[in-house]
């Protein structure tokens, strides 16, 4: 059985107010967090992308379902498009990381050429 405080925004239960904060803007900022902790290599930034990845789609599903139950039906729709925009986005990052990995990499760190 999952916890109530993550089955209970995957169904859209919570408010879309409250999903916001603690998913959306809570989750970016531990996922930057997290970051600090990750080795400024290849192997470290990749694991870091695809962690970024899985929480992005969890923030994803948690605000579409939960748009709904905005008071306001223009944020509800302004948070559908938004999700949609950002499932559009992901597929062309990934394009452009997996063909070009140093950009994976800090901008000093990068290979500049002779």
């Amino acid at each position: 059985m999952w916890p109530r405080w993550l089955t209970d925004p995957l169904t859209g239960k919570i408010s879309l107010s409250r999903a916001f904060w603690l998913f959306g803007l809570g989750g970016s900022v531990a996922y930057s967090i997290i970051g600090l902790l990750f080795p400024e290599t290849i192997a470290g930034f990749t694991v870091y992308v695809l962690l970024g990845l899985a929480i992005g789609i969890l923030q994803s599903v948690v605000l579409w379902r939960c748009a709904p139950n905005s008071q306001s039906t223009f944020l509800g729709r302004l948070t559908r498009t938004a999700v949609v925009v950002g499932l559009i986005l992901v597929p062309v990052m990934l394009y452009l990381l997996f063909t070009n990995p140093d950009m994976l990499l800090p901008p000093n760190n990068r290979w500049r050429g002779p």
